[in-house]
């Protein structure tokens, strides 16, 4: 199977004045005034779709984060942009952008679905199942936190036969294999996560998005069983801006019952989404 992975394309639409409210003034600010919203590209996203459905994919993940602050225009304008993938299976998770403030709560659900609302879903899909995992909820800061309940979810999930791909926005790893930080911007209990994970050796690795540069690294090896791989292709939205090394991204995976067998990162170069020079992660970023 051929997996293609898109994430944090944080589609933008300048809120409404009746909008403005809460956490979203704040992040207006920062995304209008202080400058973020330069940070992403609407010819990058535009240019996205197509470039995904050429690498032929028999299936796409998306790990948050469509939006940038969960307005209704902005996720119309998300699924505008995303149509074209829904001519393959297409699965796909909340971000905590999606989430944005609790006004936004089933929002994501309307326009893209299911609201996991905080729980787990195993999608039987080839190979491999896809588990998604939602730990994301408004909250002033920008962190995940999985719940009581679906901590129980995700070990029924993963506790079906069979091998299994895990999908959630946020990084329980950074890029050097310690665990994901800052608190402020973290999954608040990833230790937790990872504890479940340890317990159902038919994880055979683990997807996210949140940190809008990718990388790859592993879980360590727990028990005897070999390490879990972790990617994260980078922001999928970002403008080009090669001076600071920053640039969009998505991965395609090539996927046996093993697990993921091969990996081709596409990053774009300023005109187009093309293959990684030097292969997935030579760039380092």
């Amino acid at each position: 199977m051929r997996l293609a992975h898109i994430t944090d394309l944080h589609v933008e639409h300048t809120p409404r004045v009746g909008e403005l409210v809460g956490k979203r003034l704040f992040g207006a600010v920062n995304l209008y005034l202080l400058g973020r919203s330069h940070h992403f590209s609407c010819d990058v996203q535009a240019a996205l779709p197509a470039a995904v459905l050429a690498t032929r994919p028999d299936r796409i993940v998306c790990t948050g984060d469509l939006t940038a602050t969960a307005t209704d225009a902005e996720f119309a304008a998300a699924k505008a942009l995303l149509a074209p993938l829904l001519s393959v299976p297409f699965d796909c998770i909340a971000g905590n952008h999606d989430v944005y403030t609790a006004e936004s709560l089933g929002r994501y659900g309307r326009y893209f679905g299911p609201d996991l609302a905080g729980g787990a879903l195993r999608v039987p899909a080839g190979p491999v199942d896809l588990v998604l995992f939602d730990v994301c909820e408004p909250a002033w800061l920008s962190r995940g936190r999985a719940t009581p309940s679906g901590l129980t979810a995700l070990d029924a999930a993963l506790a079906s036969s069979g091998p299994c791909i895990l999908c959630l926005h946020y990084p329980l790893r950074g890029r050097g294999g310690e665990p994901y930080g800052p608190p402020t911007r973290a999954l608040s209990n990833a230790a937790a996560v990872e504890e479940i994970i340890a317990q159902h050796p038919n994880v055979v690795a683990v997807l996210h998005g949140h940190e809008h540069h990718g990388y790859t690294t592993q879980l360590p090896a727990v028990a005897g069983r070999p390490g879990v791989s972790i990617y994260n292709p980078g922001s999928s939205g970002y403008a080009f801006m090669p001076k600071k090394h920053r640039t969009a991204h998505f991965n395609v995976y090539d996927v046996e019952p093993t697990g993921i067998v091969a990996v081709e990162r596409y990053a774009w170069t300023g005109t187009s989404f093309e293959p990684e020079p030097g292969g997935a992660y030579a760039t380092g970023g």
